[in-house]
Parts: structure tokens; sequence; C-alpha cells
């Protein structure tokens, strides 16, 4: 895996969690744009008002006999069906990108690593968002390389910009589905399905009420997590709140991309698929005593600790309380001033 850079622009909206303005999508020609991208590239850079964009039920794939459709983002204008590869700036906060559900709305794309086209980690996503304050809900992002047999970087969404919450969404993948990159993040009741390490990155996330699932693979075991903290002051890391981890087959929850790599499971079901050991240093040897790899309150038969690695945490109370408590991603009420889901 790559890490790319970013800076972060902030605008200050002006109506907090108000609408000033709803833009539909649909790709039979009834809305006022036929690609979600063309649509998001209707924002204004620099917005701070709350612009709603509204995907109806579809699926905007990626479609390689699009004429040369797919060689960028965007649509095609020759064509009734979208191909879709989209990307939200860093200048175009303040977006609700809404579908119709998960189950009736996705966006699909297939890139990956080291592909023809010369793609990387950073480069093949599905959906990437570069922006602060963004709000999406009821969408589906898949990327449709086939990693049944030979698992490749293949990212189905990268979420860098601060401030980002996703309600109700699905990711589907094989090797580094949902790049949880750079910011402060919330997920509630999303699906998340990949193999290896398909859930990575360096945010400051909460996983709420969200279904972690394994992918059959020749790969196996594979491993959940990969978060990259590199530094004993870093604030972030991986926090799963009453989750649901299951799936096909057997799992790791996650292994060291940072040397002082932080994940927590609380409350959270885990079926028999954990790997017995949990955890694994990677690349990390010499570290243990700074990762923060830690579970509590879990139920499941997969939540046994008699074979964990010994280098796992025990948190106190008070840390629990640090981590799963709403504050540790929003101490200023960011959450608050967005448009409710």
């Amino acid at each position: 895996m790559t890490v790319l850079s970013t800076s972060l622009h902030v605008p200050v909206a002006t109506a907090a969690a108000s609408i000033a303005k709803t833009i539909v999508v649909n790709r039979s020609g009834t809305g006022d744009f036929r690609s979600v991208q063309e649509a998001i590239n209707s924002v204004p850079d620099y917005n701070n008002q709350w612009i709603k964009i509204h995907l109806a039920s579809g699926v905007y794939r990626f479609d390689r006999h699009c004429c040369s459709c797919a060689k960028h983002a965007g649509a095609c204008s020759s064509r009734r069906s979208s191909s879709e590869k989209v990307v939200i700036g860093a200048y175009k906060s303040y977006i609700l990108l809404e579908g119709e559900g998960a189950q009736k709305t996705s966006i699909e794309w297939g890139d990956y690593a080291s592909d023809s086209r010369g793609h990387d980690t950073a480069s093949c996503g599905t959906f990437t968002s570069y922006a602060s304050n963004i709000v999406v809900a009821g969408i589906t992002f898949k990327n449709t390389y086939d990693g049944y047999s030979h698992t490749k970087q293949a990212v189905a969404a990268l979420i860098a910009g601060d401030k980002s919450s996703l309600y109700s969404c699905g990711f589907v993948g094989y090797q580094d589905t949902l790049a949880d990159l750079f910011g402060r993040h919330y997920f509630k009741g999303c699906y998340i399905q990949g193999v290896t390490d398909f859930i990575f990155g360096l945010g400051q996330s909460i996983y709420e009420g969200c279904t972690i699932s394994t992918a059959n693979s020749v790969e196996k075991p594979g491993f959940v997590t990969a978060q990259g903290r590199g530094a004993a002051n870093d604030t972030n890391g991986f926090v799963f709140k009453r989750c649901n981890v299951t799936g096909p087959q057997a799992t790791y929850l996650g292994r060291a991309w940072g040397r002082y790599s932080r994940v927590i499971f609380y409350q959270t079901f885990m079926s028999d698929i954990i790997v017995p050991e949990g955890w694994s240093v990677w690349n990390s040897h010499g570290y243990e005593n700074e990762i923060t790899y830690a579970e509590s309150e879990c139920t499941g038969p997969g939540s046994k600790q008699s074979g964990r690695v010994r280098w796992k945490k025990t948190l106190t109370s008070d840390e629990l309380r640090k981590f799963t408590d709403i504050s540790y991603i929003d101490g200023e009420g960011w959450l608050g001033e967005q448009p409710r889901y």
C-alpha cells in the first residue's frame, strides 16, 4: 500500500444542516444529470452551503465498451448507460451524496494497482473523496476487479477528507476495499467486504453497527484491518462499536501497517472465522508494546481470548470511554451540524 498526502481545506458553512439545493442524477435522463461526476462538478469550488445530490436507483458502472469513457471519469454522452469513476475534489465541501439504498444504488469501477493504465492504490478507487464535510448515504461502492484467485490493491472507496460521515453504505472488494485514509470519519450501519487489509489507512474513525464480512478467496487467512498510525502522539485509530464480524473464511482482525497501529473492537459479535491469535505484528516487530489492539465486551465464538497474541492490550474503563465515545472523533459537534441520517 502507498499513502498520498493531502491538505485539508475546511470552509465554514453559512447554513448548517439545511439543504440549499437538490440535484438529481438519473441514468434515464429524467434528472438534472445522467452522470454522478457531472453533478459533483457542478458544485462550485469553496462551496459553503449543503447541496444534496440524489442518485436514482441503478448501477452506475464501469463499461469497457463505452467508447473512450473508460479512460476518464464521467459519462458517455453517446450512450444511455453511465460509466462512472467518481471523485469529490478537495474544494467541493458540503455535499450530501444520497442514493436510494445500498441494495438499489451502486457505483462500480474496475481499476487496480499496477494495471495496464498505471494506477496505484491511491488512484484506483471507484469513489474518492478529498473534501471536508461530506455526507454519504444509501450507496454501494464496488471495485469490480475479481480478486478471488489473485488479490491486488483494488479500492472501492477512498475517504481522505475531514468530518466525513457515511450511513448505510456498502463497500465491496477484495484487497484494500475501504481506504479510511485521513481525517475524522463516522461509519454507521455500513457493510464492508473484502479479504486482505480491506479496511486500511490513518483515519480517526468510529464504525458503529457495521457488518464486516470476509469474501471467498484462495488467499487465506485474510486481514480485516491495516491501520497505519505511525507515532505515539498521532490521534488516529479505528474503533469498531457494536459491529458484526462474519463471512465465509478465516481472518485476522488486523495487522500493524504502522508501528503504533491502533484498532479497538468493542461490544462486537465475532463469528468463528477469527484466527485464534487475532492479530499480526506484520512488519512492526520490536514495536509490539507500542501497538494498541484491544477487544472489550465482544461476543461470539471468535471472541475467545485464550489464543490471542500476548501483546494485545487490555484497556481500562476510562481508556475505553475515550475511544468509544463519539467525542473521540467529534469533540466540537460537527456531526450535529450535518444533515441527519
